[in-house]
């Protein structure tokens, strides 16, 4: 029987027929979210308090029509997988990307890890603009896995060209193709289970830190199988196969249309209109 977070779940995501635990729906619902729940960081942008309390998470994301960052996201899906008959579990990882840093960067980077019949896969709808858009196995280290948009891969964090000091106790580095390059996007070690504490704690500083840039940025993402599409701050960016187009939103009206027919978001006037002010304010 499903409960009620799961069953939400699969009707906001659109899922139809018998549902079972198998590879091939994982992947169907992981294609489904990344088109249906937009990811994105309205509430810390404009200094509002971000619950990780499940119920609280299924009616912002699920009943509500809201975006939802890393350690929303996947919290909610690993709940709803487990309750789907999945073994789900959630990993903090640290990320790398576009940036090669000095010293090691946070774990904040909240992943959801999958289990299916001693297999292990990463089932990541929250990293934002470079999201993988399909399950990615975590027992094909090395070798590249084709997503409809990018290439993937896991390597050893040894062999990520960043400085060993930087890793701190990660395992594999995500990398994707970009222009023929490979490019490290994130670091995890799957066998970190976390638990719901060391969430939290990711959390407080993400939503709150004057560093975070979940608190200095409008950041949003969704993507289909043909194009991922990124807002951050006022500029408006499509990535496709054979095309990539960059808008700059210059009125309130323009990035309001952009929030509610682009994303599908469902806010406010009153959040939108804070959030055009604020980043009226950082230009």
């Amino acid at each position: 029987m499903q409960t009620q977070i799961s069953a939400l779940y699969l009707k906001k995501l659109g899922f139809e027929g018998e549902f079972l635990p198998t590879l091939d729906h994982l992947k169907t619902l992981l294609n489904l979210h990344v088109q249906t729940i937009p990811f994105g960081n309205f509430s810390s942008f404009l200094g509002e308090a971000v619950s990780l309390e499940p119920n609280q998470l299924a009616q912002k994301l699920l009943l509500n029509g809201r975006e939802g960052y890393c350690l929303e996201q996947s919290i909610l899906t690993r709940i709803a997988l487990t309750e789907l008959g999945y073994e789900a579990y959630n990993v903090l990882g640290r990320v790398y990307y576009q940036s090669t840093p000095i010293t090691t960067p946070v774990r904040t980077h909240l992943v959801t890890v999958v289990r299916i019949n001693q297999q292990l896969f990463l089932y990541d709808p929250g990293f934002g603009g470079m999201t993988p858009t399909m399950t990615l196995s975590l027992d094909q280290i090395g070798e590249t896995q084709q997503t409809p948009l990018e290439s993937f891969r896991w390597v050893d964090v040894e062999q990520s060209g960043l400085d060993h000091s930087v890793l701190t106790e990660m395992k594999y580095m995500l990398q994707v193709c970009l222009q023929d390059q490979w490019v490290n996007v994130y670091a995890i070690n799957p066998t970190q289970q976390i638990a719901d504490a060391d969430a939290l704690v990711a959390n407080w500083y993400i939503s709150t830190s004057p560093e975070s840039l979940f608190t200095q940025h409008l950041m949003l993402f969704t993507a289909n199988t043909t194009a991922r599409t990124t807002l951050k701050d006022r500029v408006l960016r499509i990535h496709g196969k054979g095309q990539s187009d960059k808008k700059e939103l210059s009125t309130f009206e323009a990035f309001e249309d952009v929030i509610k027919t682009v994303f599908r978001m469902n806010i406010s006037q009153q959040q939108l209109k804070a959030a055009w002010a604020k980043l009226s304010l950082n230009l």
